[in-house]
């Protein structure tokens, strides 16, 4: 181990896992096994080593965690859980005295974690699974049947045409409750204009009538715009549902007209109370 140096364990880290293996285990005597179970034994001490290598472990300490997996990777054979974290509580001091806790933390849970799930699996290796029986499980899927064709259903485009439909018969009935709000009620109120309580001469009856008049202006011409613009609404809706309806026959941007162009509703509306 000797030749393992800081220069020579960085370099393995760098290498592909089977070369890393490779140049890892010709740095170690291996005399603890002679067939296949050597190769688990080389393989779980590179683990360890790139396992210290990617949590910054310093070089020196890298290669102190590989010289203490080789030693305890023969020992795991016959070991209970309870004796397992036992011998890792007493190696891991021993071996990284100068770890840092941060470290020390990270490589024991790691390795306890490690040895512990795998703890059946080493004690197959190394025990050289002589006296093991492996048990054969036929697994069998089974899908699901295919269902059969629905006789009745809806299609996606269907169903998304018919909540479309719902949504705008919805927004269509808030509009039209409105504009008949809007009709029943009146449209111009005085509670605008101050009368005086004064007698008033023929100037000052001149000036309220004048002051009247331009309230109920502003008054009428601020409801026939709410009103055509609720009618405008309307009617974009009533298109949009016929368009729906009809499944995209009737569009309601495509539409042609004759002679000149009117202008909008609310346009229309609006000139003809000017006119008034």
């Amino acid at each position: 181990m000797d030749s393992l140096t800081q220069r020579e364990i960085a370099l393995i880290t760098r290498l592909q896992r089977e070369a890393g293996v490779q140049r890892l285990s010709s740095h170690f005597s291996w005399p603890e096994f002679c067939d296949e179970r050597r190769h688990f034994h080389q393989e779980f001490v590179y683990d360890v080593a790139m396992f210290a290598a990617a949590r910054g472990f310093p070089w020196l300490d890298v290669i102190r965690a590989a010289a203490m997996a080789k030693g305890i990777f023969p020992q795991l054979d016959g070991l209970d859980v309870a004796k397992l974290l036992s011998l890792l509580r007493k190696v891991l001091p021993e071996s990284l005295p100068d770890l840092a806790s941060v470290h020390r933390h990270e490589f024991t849970k790691w390795l306890t974690d490690t040895c512990v799930t795998r703890r059946r699996l080493f004690q197959a290796v190394v025990g050289g699974a002589a006296n093991l029986s492996i048990a054969r499980l036929h697994l069998e899927v089974q899908l699901p049947p295919t269902p059969c064709p629905l006789a009745q259903g809806t299609d996606v485009q269907e169903w998304e045409r018919r909540r479309r439909l719902a949504e705008l018969t919805s927004v269509l009935l808030e509009k039209e409750e409105k504009l008949r709000v809007l009709r029943d009620g009146s449209r111009v109120t005085l509670r605008e204009v101050d009368f005086p309580e004064d007698e008033l001469d023929e100037e000052g009856v001149l000036a309220v009538v004048r002051a009247a008049v331009r309230a109920t202006e502003d008054q009428m011409m601020a409801s026939l715009t709410q009103e055509a613009s609720l009618l405008s609404d309307i009617m974009q809706l009533k298109l949009q549902q016929a368009a729906l309806s009809t499944g995209g026959l009737h569009n309601p941007f495509r539409t042609h007209h004759t002679g000149s162009r009117t202008g909008t509703p609310s346009e229309t509306m609006q000139r003809s109370a000017k006119n008034k």
